[in-house]
C-alpha cells in the first residue's frame, strides 16, 4: 500500500518530522535518525530486504541513514541527499515553545498584529505551514521518504539511495561521515552513481522573491577571520597601547556587505560577506583595554581561485590597517595639544597564518610551537572549532609580540567547496525536461540557477579543485589536519553530476520559517520526473 503519496498524508509526515526538535549536536538529532529508520523500516520493501537500511554509527555518537532500493537488475543509482538537523530556536522569543509544533504555531501567528506585509499575504491564503525545519528542510526528508515508498513499489527506472544526514547546519560532520559510507555502499551493492539530487528548499535570492527554483550546483563557502593583535595598556593611557577592537571594528566596517567580493555569473550573483562572529579576547573585566581581538565573516565563492581570495582579503586587511595607523595618529596628535607628549604613528603588520607560524618557529623551534599547539587541542577537546583556532592563531601571535600591532588573516572550518553541473549533458538536459513538465503540468515556472546559494551538503558530492590549488586555504587553516579534515581523494572519486530540488518555502533561519503546502505535491511529482529522467538518460 502506497505511503506519503496525496496531500494530507505528505503534510501530516512533515509535521511529525518537525515536531522531533532535532537542533544540531542536541540529542535529538539521534532521535531523528532513530525515527526515520523505524518509519522506513515499516516498508514491507525493508522487511524483505533488511540489509538494505542502515543507521551508521559516526565517530561522535551521531547517526547517519541509508535506505538502498533495488529495482531489478539495474545498477545506476540516483542518490537522493538530504539533512535533518536544524538551527536553534532562540528567534522565537515568547513562541519558543511552540517551534516544534507546526499546527499551533501557524494558528498563534495568524493572530499576531503588525507584521510585514509580505508575511500578512502569505498568512491571508492560508497555504503556509509555520515552525522551525519546515522549510530547512524535514519537507525535504518527508519528500525523499516518499520517493523511497514510490521506489518500493518499483517505480522508477533504477535504484534510489537515500541519504539522510545530521549536522548539515554546522559543520557538514554528517556528510563527511557518509563519503565513505557511499563508496562501500557501492561496492556492496555493485551500483554505479548516476547523479545525486538534493532537496534543499528553493531559497529567496533577495526580498520579495517569489520564485520557485531549480539548482545544477551549490555554492562554496570559506570563514576568514582576523586575529587583530595591538598594545595592551591601562585605559587611563590609552596612547600608550592599541585596541583590537579598534581595529577589528574596521575590517567589518570594510568587508561587511563588500560587493567587491560578489562573483557574479550570468543572471547570478552571491551575497557579499556577511559578519558571523566579532569579539575580544580578554577572558575577565579589567582597566586594561582589550588589545586581542577577532573577526569572522561568511564568504561565498563560485569560481574564484583561493589565490585570489586570499590576495583580497590581504588587500583589503592593509587597507585596515593604515586606515587605524591614521585615525589613531590624529586623535593622539590632537590629544597632545591637551596633554603634551611625543606622538607615534603605529605600523601595523598584516600577516597570513602560515606566514606568523614561520615567524614563530624561527623564534621559539619546532617543540616548543608542538607542545602549545598540543596542549590547547587536548585542553579543548569540545570548544567550538572557530574558538579552538583564534586561540592557536592568539597564542602564536603571543609568542611573536615584537611584530605587534598586527592583524593576521587566517581561516577556520568549515569549508565548502563549490560544486557546478552546468556544463555537464545530462544534468542541463534533464534540468530542462523537469522545468517544461512543471510549466505543463502544474504552471510552475522553475528557474534554474548554477549554485544554490544557501550552501548544502552537495559542496561534498565531489571536488573540483585540484589539491594543490586548495593550499592557500588549508595551510592558512590552524585546526587543519588535527581537529578538522576533509576526505579530499575520496570526495575526487565520489564525483558525479549534481542537482537540487526542494519544496517552496520562505524565511529560513528566521522565526516566520515556513513552508508553502499548495505546491508540496507539484514539488512530489517534479522529484518523482526528475528522478526518472536522471535513470532513463
Amino acid at each position: 500500500m502506497s505511503r506519503w503519496q496525496d496531500k494530507e498524508s505528505l503534510t501530516a509526515l512533515v509535521k511529525e518530522l518537525v515536531e522531533i526538535p532535532s537542533i544540531s549536536t542536541e540529542p535529538a538529532e539521534i532521535a531523528m535518525a532513530e525515527h526515520l529508520y523505524y518509519t522506513l523500516n515499516s516498508l514491507d520493501y525493508y522487511k524483505e530486504n533488511p540489509g538494505h537500511l542502515q543507521l551508521l554509527p559516526m565517530p561522535d555518537g551521531r547517526k547517519l541513514l541509508t535506505a538502498f532500493v533495488r529495482n531489478g537488475s539495474h545498477k545506476d543509482t540516483v542518490i537522493l541527499l538530504s539533512h535533518f538537523d536544524v538551527v536553534n530556536i532562540e528567534d522565537y522569543g515568547d513562541l519558543k515553545h511552540l517551534a516544534f509544533r507546526p499546527s499551533e504555531l501557524t494558528e498563534q501567528i495568524v493572530q499576531l498584529q503588525n507584521l510585514p506585509d509580505e508575511l500578512m499575504e502569505d498568512l491571508e491564503n492560508g497555504q503556509w505551514l509555520f515552525g522551525r525545519g519546515t522549510m530547512d528542510m524535514k519537507a525535504g526528508v518527508a519528500l525523499h521518504l516518499s520517493m523511497i515508498d514510490k521506489a518500493a513499489e518499483g517505480h522508477f527506472p533504477g535504484n534510489i539511495l537515500m541519504v539522510s544526514v545530521p549536522d548539515e547546519e554546522v559543520n557538514s560532520a554528517g556528510m563527511l561521515a557518509a563519503i565513505p559510507a557511499l563508496e562501500q555502499l557501492k561496492k556492496q551493492f555493485s551500483i554505479s552513481y548516476k547523479a545525486c539530487l538534493n532537496g534543499e528548499p528553493a531559497f529567496t535570492r533577495y526580498p520579495g522573491d517569489k520564485n520557485h527554483y531549480l539548482y545544477t550546483g551549490t555554492v562554496g563557502k570559506v570563514l576568514p577571520g582576523f586575529l587583530c593583535y595591538g598594545r595592551e595598556t591601562h585605559v587611563g593611557e590609552p596612547f600608550g597601547g592599541l585596541n583590537g577592537n579598534l581595529m577589528t571594528a574596521e575590517i567589518t566596517k570594510r568587508l561587511e556587505l563588500n560587493l567587491d567580493f560578489c562573483e557574479t555569473l550570468e543572471d547570478e550573483a552571491i551575497p557579499p560577506p556577511a559578519n558571523l562572529l566579532q569579539k575580544d579576547l580578554k577572558d575577565h573585566y579589567s582597566v586594561q583595554i582589550p588589545h586581542a581581538a577577532v573577526t569572522m565573516f561568511n564568504l561565498l565563492l563560485m569560481e574564484k581561485s583561493f589565490t585570489e581570495v586570499n590576495r583580497q582579503l590581504l588587500g583589503l586587511a592593509k587597507e585596515a590597517a593604515k586606515n587605524v595607523e591614521s585615525f589613531f595618529y590624529e586623535k593622539a596628535l590632537a590629544y597632545s595639544k591637551l596633554v603634551p607628549f611625543d606622538v607615534k604613528k603605529p605600523a601595523i603588520s598584516v600577516l597570513t597564518f602560515q606566514e606568523l607560524y614561520e615567524k614563530a618557529l624561527e623564534l621559539h623551534g619546532q617543540e616548543e610551537i608542538t607542545r602549545r599547539e598540543n596542549y590547547i587541542l587536548s585542553t579543548h577537546p569540545h570548544l567550538d572549532d572557530r574558538d579552538v583556532t583564534t586561540m592557536l592563531v592568539n597564542d602564536l601571535a603571543s609568542l611573536c609580540k615584537q611584530y605587534a600591532p598586527m592583524i593576521v588573516l587566517f581561516y577556520a572550518p568549515p569549508f565548502y567547496p563549490a560544486v557546478s553541473s552546468r556544463e555537464d549533458s545530462l544534468i542541463q538536459e534533464v534540468s530542462g525536461d523537469v522545468i517544461q513538465f512543471a510549466e505543463k503540468q502544474f504552471q510552475i515556472t522553475l528557474k534554474k540557477q548554477n549554485y544554490f546559494a544557501g550552501l548544502s551538503d552537495l559542496s561534498y558530492v565531489g571536488l573540483s579543485y585540484k589539491q594543490e590549488e586548495l593550499r592557500p586555504l588549508l595551510d592558512n587553516m590552524p585546526v587543519y589536519g588535527e581537529r578538522y579534515r576533509l576526505p579530499l581523494d575520496e570526495m575526487k572519486e565520489l564525483t558525479m553530476p549534481v542537482m537540487n530540488l526542494g519544496p517552496l518555502g520562505r524565511d529560513a533561519h528566521k522565526w516566520t520559517e515556513r513552508l508553502h503546502l499548495s505546491t508540496l505535491i507539484a514539488t512530489q511529482q517534479m522529484i518523482a520526473y526528475t528522478i526518472t529522467k536522471l535513470l532513463e538518460s
